[in-house]
């Protein structure tokens, strides 16, 4: 029964958010997070993996206020802000990532990232390695070459992001679906 009010406590708490979620002045700008080369946890090799990731605040002196945003199954980084003032819509999550909500930005260091082999690959501002991208050793596109990546592999990755920011802990790991089982990894 504690759970269940604990739930419906939290959700009261974001519904005044929700009617924010199309009226976003936080700007954010799509980054791209390279690896020479990435050891996939089955043994292969993929060469020049890129993500595209976003962020909102900033990171304090210890680097102890990040907050990893993972997307679900067939999303992307884009979970909170607009990439300009015109867009028609904020990111998936901007009722509840922003100045002032749920997960507040001008408290915490908020950034999420696109996962390997990312399904919105032909997005314009999804920066992402798979499939689709060039293989270095065949000019070629992977295609049915592609390694097989598993969570394990999106959250290696995400480290690896992590670690290139000098984070050596995170405040919180977020996600629903997908993003969820990359949290739980």
């Amino acid at each position: 029964m504690k759970a269940l009010a604990r739930a419906f406590a939290i959700v009261l708490t974001l519904l005044p958010g929700v009617t924010l979620a199309q009226s976003s002045d936080l700007i954010v700008e799509k980054k791209t997070f390279e690896l020479p080369s990435y050891a996939t946890v089955a043994g292969a090799t993929i060469k020049s993996v890129k993500i595209g990731w976003e962020s909102a605040g900033t990171l304090n002196a210890d680097k102890s206020n990040a907050i990893l945003i993972t997307h679900y199954f067939s999303g992307t980084s884009h979970a909170f802000g607009k990439y300009a003032l015109s867009d028609a819509t904020a990111g998936y999550w901007d009722a509840i990532i922003g100045p002032g909500k749920a997960i507040d930005t001008r408290k915490y260091f908020v950034f999420s990232s696109d996962t390997l082999v990312n399904l919105n690959v032909y997005a314009p501002n999804v920066v992402t390695t798979g499939p689709a991208s060039i293989n270095p050793d065949t000019g070629k596109p992977y295609g049915m070459s592609f390694p097989v990546v598993s969570f394990k592999d999106f959250v290696n990755v995400q480290k690896a992001l992590v670690d290139s920011l000098g984070i050596r802990r995170l405040r919180a790991v977020v996600g629903a679906s997908g993003g969820g089982f990359q949290a739980y990894e």
